[in-house]
């Protein structure tokens, strides 16, 4: 079963093209190239809060989808619902490590190698060794270890426990970084333990996947206080205030993703269910759709990039060279994977598709 929402095409754009833009300001200021991070522009937009908005989109729609094919079927495919994951993400997945690894030329450890073919990159990272020819896959592997269990839990779950166990999960995921790095500090004092539990909170945010999933059930489930969550008001300050915040790196001492979660989750809704606000376009609708594919393949076009085109000191004929070939280069790629590789698989995942 399929279902198309208004608006996280657009969504889901915004968020594949902040993460490249940012990994071209990282990778010029690696090579000692002028860029924003040195300058300490204020408007830079967190690659890492576009990869948040992605885990609220992910678990809102995957969620929303699995509650229709309840009430459509009477039950829950697990097999169907692996089975459509692992067409969707394994193939360009396992694709990208390939030609990263042979194009990029990067070394890595066979600890490194294990723990991304076994869908662990996050865990890599964690401790050091992530898969620095394509950074990005970290956030696959944190989605595909939640959608192991998550059905299985929805399924077990009575439905009336559903919400109120997601906020309790919610909270206490995101108070356990905090937990875990306090008691350290107190007992063991490990240095290497602290950083290792840093690094794997930091990128591996169940809560806000979490989150996503709460709202996926009650859109589904058509809870009467969705409706308050799509008065203009509420849609207008949270997208102002999130993109706000967002360009500026407004950032806490604590519970920064958290609070980027919660603003994102009243957008989604927003734009989901406001029938007077419509944030699509065709362009933005057709970034969405190759999306994936944006986010998956752009670190080795960037790489690539920087490789041919060389920095003279003339800043504006440089920057207008990376940022045009990188974009266009990265959106070209991923129009073709979509028509092609991933056309195949996605054809073969409809057979998986509750009727």
């Amino acid at each position: 079963m399929t279902k198309y929402f208004k608006g996280l095409d657009t969504l889901r754009a915004i968020a594949a093209l902040i993460v490249v833009f940012q990994h071209v300001e990282e990778l010029k200021n690696t090579f000692g190239i002028p860029n924003l991070y040195a300058g300490n522009s204020p408007i830079l937009p967190d690659g890492h809060i576009a990869v948040i908005l992605f885990f609220v989109l992910s678990g809102f729609l995957i969620t929303y989808l699995l509650i229709k094919e309840r009430e459509k079927s009477g039950r829950i495919s697990l097999k169907d619902f692996y089975m459509r994951r692992v067409l969707r993400i394994w193939p360009l997945y396992y694709l990208i490590i390939l030609l990263s690894y042979f194009i990029v030329h990067t070394d890595v450890s066979a600890k490194t190698i294990a723990l991304c073919l076994t869908i662990f990159p996050n865990v890599a990272y964690a401790l050091g060794e992530g898969w620095t020819s394509s950074p990005q896959l970290w956030s696959i592997g944190v989605e595909e270890q939640f959608y192991l269990f998550w059905p299985i839990i929805l399924i077990i779950l009575p439905e009336k426990k559903v919400i109120q166990s997601l906020i309790l999960f919610f909270i206490g995921y995101s108070i356990l970084q905090h937990l875990v790095g306090f008691i350290n500090v107190r007992t063991w004092n490990n240095e290497s333990l602290g950083l290792f539990m840093n690094r794997l909170f930091y990128g591996t945010k169940f809560n806000c996947m979490a989150l996503g999933c709460m709202l996926g059930y009650a859109l589904a489930k058509d809870k009467s206080w969705i409706r308050y969550i799509t008065k203009d008001v509420i849609l207008v300050s949270a997208i102002l205030l999130s993109t706000a915040l967002w360009f500026f790196r407004f950032e806490m001492k604590y519970f920064t993703d958290e609070l980027y979660a919660v603003l994102f989750s009243i957008v989604i809704i927003g734009v989901v269910r406001n029938d007077r606000i419509n944030i699509d376009t065709k362009l933005s609708r057709f970034l969405g759709k190759i999306s994936y594919g944006i986010y998956m393949y752009h670190w080795i076009v960037l790489i690539l990039m920087f490789r041919w085109i060389n920095y003279d000191g003339n800043q504006i004929l440089f920057n207008t060279a990376i940022y045009l070939l990188s974009f266009v280069g990265t959106i070209l790629l991923a129009w073709v994977s979509y028509n092609t590789i991933e056309r195949y698989f996605l054809n073969l995942k409809k057979r998986f598709e509750t009727k």
